[in-house]
């Protein structure tokens, strides 16, 4: 899965991650392939793009490859420097929507689905397809019948930069999905894609998952004053106030923690069994007006004591 964080500050922008990515074998066990991917690249020499989310995906040629050959291949095959980091968002978005078969991916779900059901004993009694996600019903052993959705995994891109006149912009794009714009022009705060639930508890005060408890679904007309509210506990950070070097320090210590906590962890109470998907080193970049991109921490192929 990953973990992707943003900070954007006065004095520049953060973006760190860490360095894990887990798969599915042959028979549909998630395993750790490594801990030594990388997911922060250079797109200009002022504009980061940091992947997460799904790592692997069939080219056209059948073979599974990762998400950051496709992101190499964009930047070598688009002029990037003169556009925007919108504009760069949009195109990177339209060439990786354009890559991915996310709908061939959604009859791969559905068959792992039906296949992991039948092990257990289960008995599926429909599954359909719905836009980019999988309606289903199923009979337990034990006779419960069980109904729910199965979203397809999407890539998650988190885009970060300035643009020639020096304001600074960050965008968030899903495949399949949209394009939402984070931060502007002097909108200075964090921003995280990936296996983000930890942070938000740390930050936010509240983990998402809470919203699909059966008590606040009874209180749906009253969302959005629920969710004004929940804004009520999270931490007041002076983000405007915040140096390069304190951003480095939180960004790395939102992905150590989240590492940390699922290592114990195995999900919530509400959601048992989760992926240890963000772990091995972490690479931190720094962008800055005037100096453009800086690595403080980046991997480079070593010899490893085991």
């Amino acid at each position: 899965m990953t973990l992707i964080i943003n900070v954007t500050t006065p004095e520049g922008i953060v973006m760190a991650s860490d360095s894990r990515q887990s798969q599915r074998n042959i028979k549909q066990y998630t395993r750790i392939s490594t801990n030594s991917a990388k997911k922060l690249f250079a797109l200009t020499d002022k504009v980061i793009v940091g992947i997460a989310g799904l790592a692997f995906f069939p080219n056209e040629d059948g073979i599974q490859t990762n998400v950051s050959k496709y992101i190499k291949a964009f930047s070598k095959s688009e002029k990037l420097d003169h556009l925007s980091v919108k504009d760069i968002a949009y195109k990177l978005h339209d060439y990786i929507s354009d890559k991915y078969p996310w709908e061939k991916q959604l009859d791969i779900s559905a068959q792992q689905l039906r296949v992991e059901s039948e092990q257990k004993g289960a008995k599926v009694l429909s599954i359909e397809k719905s836009a980019n996600s999988i309606e289903f019903k199923i009979k337990q052993a034990n006779g419960r019948i069980e109904e729910g959705h199965l979203n397809i995994e999407a890539i998650q891109i988190l885009i970060s930069g300035y643009n020639k006149e020096g304001t600074c912009e960050t965008y968030e794009l899903r495949s399949p999905g949209q394009i939402s714009k984070k931060r502007g022009i002097n909108d200075y705060g964090s921003t995280w894609v990936g296996q983000g639930d930890v942070v938000s508890r740390l930050i936010l005060g509240y983990d998402s998952k809470m919203l699909n408890l059966p008590v606040f679904s009874k209180l749906s007309s009253q969302k959005n004053d629920l969710l004004q509210q929940l804004h009520g506990l999270e931490y007041n950070i002076q983000w405007s106030l915040m140096t390069l070097q304190d951003a480095i320090d939180l960004s790395v210590f939102l992905i150590k923690s989240t590492s940390m906590i699922q290592r114990y962890a195995d999900g919530v109470n509400m959601d048992i069994g989760d992926i240890q998907g963000v772990g091995g080193p972490i690479d931190v970049a720094v962008i800055t007006q005037e100096d453009g991109i800086e690595w403080i921490t980046n991997q480079n192929l070593t010899i490893h004591d085991y």
